[in-house]
């Protein structure tokens, strides 16, 4: 039996390998855009980011356990974060004042926010849709 699951994941072993390489880019991006938005002096999103970031972990930890819904729940939680992204380039920054406290200048805003919106809907639709990180869930992995 353990002869069966050691080459198990040795055959998915490149599956994994990708999966982390999302989850591990998410725990470092997800800590920029907190300090990012607090830097532009947007408190109220800065708060609101690190509450979406910290709903991430639970379903990122049932995707190390291989529980395949927590792989759809994150995937929705990466799609909405570039919705929200997009609403909030949309019809928040261009009321912004910008007298307001920054640390960071404002024209930087829309670059970085928008960059983040692409690469978070690529990584939501590759939790939802992709082959390799549906197999790398259904066996359990760990981050390190």
């Amino acid at each position: 039996m353990l002869d069966i699951q050691r080459q198990r994941v040795g055959l998915l072993k490149e599956d994994v390998y990708f999966t982390r390489r999302i989850l591990i880019a998410h725990l470092s991006v997800g800590v920029v855009i907190v300090v990012l938005l607090t830097a532009h002096g947007v408190m109220s999103w800065a708060v609101a980011a690190s509450l979406w970031f910290l709903l991430t972990i639970m379903p990122m930890h049932g995707m190390m356990r291989a529980q395949a819904c927590c792989r759809h729940l994150l995937g929705v939680l990466f799609l909405l974060f570039s919705a929200l992204g997009v609403y909030f380039l949309t019809q928040v920054e261009p009321s912004l004042d910008e007298d307001q406290f920054s640390l960071v200048p404002a024209g930087l805003l829309p670059f970085w926010l928008g960059t983040l919106n692409i690469l978070y809907a690529v990584a939501g639709a590759c939790l939802i849709g992709n082959r390799k990180v549906r197999r790398a869930t259904t066996i359990g992995f760990s981050l390190w």
